[in-house]
């Protein structure tokens, strides 16, 4: 939403929220609209994302191994 901690804490409630998420489900943000198009568009033409899940899941755990490593306390 790009609003600030403060903003959603006094400003949201669950009916707002309930009655934002029936607007954007009738309207969606522009970003989500391009998003999809874009992902249409690479359907249509074949196009596939060169980077797997696998992948950036081991990339994450050994980054979270190293970053573990920093702190021996914890066992």
């Amino acid at each position: 939403m790009g609003k600030d901690y403060d903003y959603v804490r006094n400003e949201l409630d669950f009916p707002r929220v309930k009655a934002l998420n029936a607007y954007h489900k009738q309207c969606p943000p522009s970003h989500v609209g391009i998003q999809r198009l874009c992902r249409i568009l690479e359907a249509f033409m074949g196009i596939e994302d060169s980077t797997s899940s696998d992948d950036l899941q081991n990339d994450d755990e050994d980054d979270l191994f190293a970053d573990l490593q920093n702190f021996p306390q914890g066992g």
